[in-house]
């Protein structure tokens, strides 16, 4: 048996794998199979995040647009990601600093803080019921990494004039967690969460 049968092994087709944004998603709309011949000015193979935005983004430009996907739009990774919208890159500043230099760092970081902005946009302009909730909160599984998130926040603020972060103390973690069994982490209010198959 092949890895990729593995993969879909459980699946039932045309559906997307159990999972609570699957059972609480809204307007799940049935698209038709391809059959015969379409014409159009772009064709987007992929019907997650990437895909969708840069089908809407051609369409907006008077293209017309074709999407392709093998299971159905949101099926893959960005149906299943657990709706973070982040700021910034997979990297922390410092790690992108190093690799690319100091002014692509901040223009990748600027890239980041406006990717949020336009999921938001995005989201009241099409009255899109994704549940947006704005922060996310980073939590510290050891105190010893509270001195590093610290010194991040501090950075972000200070170097990049990012004022949407700020340092979490352990004290205040209980109300906004929900539990007490954190130490501090960071708390960004420039991104948020989404359902992601809404």
């Amino acid at each position: 048996m092949s890895q990729n049968s593995l993969l879909h092994l459980n699946d039932r087709a045309g559906a997307f794998p159990p999972s609570y944004y699957a059972a609480t998603a809204k307007n799940v709309v049935e698209r038709p199979r391809l059959s015969g011949i379409e014409d159009a000015d772009v064709c987007i193979i992929g019907g997650g995040f990437t895909g969708l935005s840069a089908a809407l983004h051609c369409a907006r430009q008077g293209r017309s647009v074709v999407v392709l996907d093998a299971h159905r739009a949101g099926w893959g990774a960005s149906g299943r990601n657990g709706g973070q919208v982040g700021v910034g890159q997979r990297i922390d500043q410092d790690s992108l600093e190093a690799l690319v230099g100091v002014d692509h760092a901040r223009e990748a970081f600027r890239i980041g803080v406006e990717a949020p902005a336009l999921v938001r946009a995005l989201i009241d302009e099409h009255a899109i019921p994704a549940d947006y909730k704005p922060g996310l909160l980073h939590t510290n599984h050891r105190a010893r990494y509270d001195a590093e998130s610290r010194d991040y926040a501090a950075k972000l603020q200070d170097e990049y004039g990012y004022d949407q972060i700020r340092f979490v103390e352990r004290e205040e973690m209980p109300e906004m967690l929900g539990a007490a069994d954190a130490f501090g982490g960071m708390l960004d209010t420039g991104g948020g969460h989404v359902h992601p198959l809404n």
